[in-house]
């Protein structure tokens, strides 16, 4: 009943200005199209998996100092020291980055697998691939993000607590060997990559004022896109999740009813003593547009 009251409220202040207003509401921005802006195109893996399709003249006698080269090459494409996801002004500038990296790698795995042992992950390179297909590709995924800004902001510290943590666990695992697939370093990238996903959906899922249901449900998509990038590996099956460190690090039943359940996320915004305030406030913006 409060909710039919308020839009009555709304319909009787705003009928007598809506037509003659309409015209001049400014127009949301949307994502620029695959057509505006130019990116470097990703070359992708042949059929056979061990070999590449690209073919450059690349000085294989020092893969530090390609790898280092490279790094800085998408650093001033893309160049900030927040671990938090970009702001919607820079999305495509972070695609691009990651898009060199990507290429880099590919390139020297091409060009020097027969010179040297020295090589990029090519777990690594799928995971990066992975990313640009599901966001940087995605034209409905970039438009829905680019009504983030205010969600970005107001979640980046916790969102960036969260991923620190994350990127601190799977890099020290695959530090510690080349093959990530082994059991042990699997699992332990497994159980990171699950307590990442649930340590984003509990704080964007948990700040409805600075986070909408809509955007939160983005913020999150994005999240766990980025995580199957760092962990490109199927964390679906024979996977113990109780013997995780710490337990069992997948989202809980509260964490997942808000996540599907626009109700639940926004249950926190409702109280009878705000219902007052409101009510004045709509009174008060009639009194201002009529």
């Amino acid at each position: 009943m409060i909710i039919l009251y308020l839009v009555t409220i709304l319909l009787d202040c705003l009928h007598a200005v809506y037509l003659d207003e309409y015209d001049h509401q400014p127009k949301a921005r949307g994502a620029p199209s695959s057509e505006e802006i130019e990116f470097e195109p990703v070359i992708t893996l042949t059929k056979d998996n061990d070999k590449m399709i690209s073919m450059k003249n690349i000085n294989c006698d020092n893969f530090s100092e390609y790898a280092h080269n490279c790094t800085n090459e998408a650093a001033l494409v893309y160049n900030s020291i927040k671990k938090s996801p970009p702001l919607p002004a820079k999305i495509y500038d972070w695609c691009k980055a990651i898009r060199h990296l990507t290429n880099c790698a590919i390139d020297w795995n091409s060009d020097c697998k027969d010179v040297t042992e020295s090589h990029f992950n090519e777990e690594s390179i799928r995971g990066h691939m992975h990313v640009v297909n599901n966001i940087c590709n995605d034209e409905s995924f970039l438009s829905r993000y680019d009504e983030l800004p205010n969600c970005i902001e107001g979640s980046g510290s916790a969102w960036e607590n969260c991923y620190s943590q994350f990127k601190i666990t799977v890099d020290e695992q695959k530090n510690t060997t080349h093959e990530w697939t082994h059991y042990e370093t699997h699992f332990f990238m497994c159980c990171a990559r699950a307590k990442f996903v649930r340590c984003t959906m509990d704080a964007l899922f948990n700040m409805p004022n600075v986070c909408p249901y809509e955007q939160a449900v983005t913020l999150q998509q994005f999240s766990a896109i980025v995580s199957e990038g760092d962990v490109f590996q199927n964390c679906d099956t024979n996977m113990m999740y109780s013997n995780c460190p710490g337990g069992d690090p997948r989202p809980k039943g509260d964490s997942l009813s808000r996540l599907m359940n626009k109700r639940a996320h926004n249950s926190s915004l409702r109280s009878e003593s705000k219902i007052g305030v409101i009510l004045l406030i709509f009174y008060f913006v009639c009194g201002l547009i009529k």
